[in-house]
């Protein structure tokens, strides 16, 4: 297997420069809810690819660096039968609902093998020193998981690095031999498949035509993302960062209870009312939508990072992007 990996990782270094891939079409993404058993996430359609990248995305957005920031991702398919549960422009998370693994992968822009194999309970867990491109280590407790880590240098120089890590949420007690070849069999099929992809502006950039957002007490809300550029999507919020007038904008729309102890109540212009919490570049609207499931009560949260001032007329332009269909039966 460390032959193949290392073969592999050859190949990868060969195709560092060769952009096969491109950035999905504008508005052909829907990040669309399922449940399963109980559990939800998105459909494996609303997310096909893993895009990552570790620069930063407002740094990307922006653009004034693009030298040294461009607007560079590696891009693979996610384990077949596997469905998004988070997203981000450095860190994705994928799950499959038959075997209960959980996958993760993470860009970083600094990294080293040394600092990754410290985690490594024994020596004798460590499969692959980082020696030849890859490091591989496995952690065999009652919660399973294998690690790998690649070497991202020949697409974004430096110390980058890419993480793998497959949890074992069943607890299925698998032996350092059966980790070791999921993760290995995994940092090889992700060395195969990743491509490097050079783009003019974030991938997601307009991509997603909506995105449904949910919680645990069984509140869903769907936002109209035409216009967004999503860089963070987790179950109960999304981030998108646009740029106006020359910086980026950051704006953030959720399901959330909480909110601070000094709030004001207002009304949107046709008479909705929210609690607005402000701060000095940023502020908070929350529209009460219904009780928990098990107390507490369940806010749309809305949070715009503009000046105090400008706060109101921003807020006008998101809210009537939301669906609220309320609690589900």
């Amino acid at each position: 297997m460390k032959r193949t990996l290392c073969a592999l990782l050859i190949l990868a270094l060969c195709l560092a420069s060769v952009a096969m891939a491109q950035a999905p079409a504008a508005g052909s993404l829907r990040a669309e809810k399922q449940t399963i058993d109980g559990n939800s996430s998105w459909t494996p359609e609303s997310y096909p690819e893993i895009w990552l990248t570790p620069f930063s995305a407002q740094y990307i957005i922006e653009g004034r660096d693009s030298e040294r920031y461009p607007a560079n991702f590696v891009c693979f398919a996610p384990p077949e039968g596997t469905a998004p549960r988070h997203i981000a422009h450095d860190i994705v998370s994928v799950h499959d609902f038959d075997t209960l693994f959980a996958y993760t992968y993470a860009a970083y822009d600094r990294h080293s093998y040394e600092l990754f194999l410290e985690k490594a309970e024994e020596e004798e867990y460590i499969l692959a020193d980082g020696s030849d491109g890859v490091a591989i280590y496995v952690m065999p407790s009652r919660w399973g998981r294998g690690r790998a880590m690649i070497d991202l240098k020949p697409y974004f120089g430096g110390t980058a690095k890419l993480t793998i890590e497959i949890y074992d949420n069943a607890g299925d007690d698998l032996s350092v031999e059966e980790l070791g070849k999921l993760i290995q069999d995994e940092a090889s099929r992700v060395l195969g498949a990743m491509e490097l992809v050079e783009l003019d502006r974030f991938w997601s950039q307009g991509v997603f035509s909506s995105v449904d957002l949910f919680n645990r007490s069984g509140v869903s809300i769907t936002v109209d993302t035409a216009d967004m550029t999503i860089t963070r999507l987790e179950d109960n919020k999304l981030k998108n960062q646009v740029l106006v007038d020359g910086a980026v904008r950051e704006t953030e729309i959720g399901l959330s209870s909480p909110f601070g102890e000094e709030v004001e109540e207002h009304t949107l212009a046709d008479g909705t009312p929210y609690i607005r919490d402000t701060w000095d570049y940023w502020s908070y609207a929350y529209f009460f939508i219904q009780e928990g499931r098990s107390g507490g009560e369940v806010y749309l949260q809305i949070k715009i990072g503009v000046p105090p001032e400008a706060f109101a007329a921003e807020l006008e332009k998101v809210y009537p992007l939301i669906a609220l269909p309320g609690a589900e039966q």
